[in-house]
């Protein structure tokens, strides 16, 4: 079963690079007949993992890719709100036109593909059930979607060069040696 969370960004047009917020921590969301919510932790398994390679995609399409982990275009991180990405937008027509919208501010959500790892299940105040991800057993894509389900995050198109942490930048030269390995594989 894959999941998928989504979660509202303010944007300002500043150049070719989105970054955001896929997935803020502390917040439910309606989902079914519950609520959901991702906890700190959520994903730090698989964000050390050395296979997991997410992929970067409009609406979660993957006929719109934006980037990807392996490739050293988008990258991954947690920091105090949630689940960090930035990525470098491709000069494709979708991704200009994706950049437009988010300047012109019609398109202001976020989201994130998933495979649910350990939960806990509690009460959430209207009574119903509240889920909390504790861990996510693999994530699959990062995406800037049209409906979003969770408030509270932002992102930016810019230009500036992107510093990232030291492990989130061991991550990206962790995948692209695996990408050169898998070149020189076949």
């Amino acid at each position: 079963m894959t999941a998928r969370f989504v979660t509202e960004f303010r944007a300002q047009m500043d150049g070719g690079r989105l970054v955001g917020h896929a997935s803020v921590f502390g917040q439910a969301a309606r989902v079914g007949g519950g609520w959901e919510q991702i906890a700190p932790t959520a994903f730090d398994a698989a964000l050390a993992d050395e296979t997991t390679d997410v992929r970067a995609l409009v609406n979660h399409d993957p006929r719109y890719l934006l980037g990807r982990q392996s490739a050293g275009t988008l990258g991954l991180a947690v920091d105090g709100d949630g689940l960090r990405f930035e990525v470098d937008l491709p000069d494709t027509s979708y991704a200009r036109d994706l950049a437009e919208l988010v300047a012109r501010g019609d398109l202001t959500g976020a989201s994130f593909g998933f495979i649910p790892g350990e939960d806990e299940l509690s009460r959430a105040p209207d009574g119903r059930q509240m889920r909390t991800h504790t861990s996510v057993a693999q994530l699959i894509d990062v995406s800037p979607v049209t409906f979003p389900a969770y408030d509270g995050a932002g992102v930016a198109l810019r230009c500036v060069t992107w510093e990232p942490s030291p492990s989130l930048r061991e991550q990206v030269i962790r995948a692209k040696a695996r990408a050169r390995l898998e070149r020189g594989r076949q």
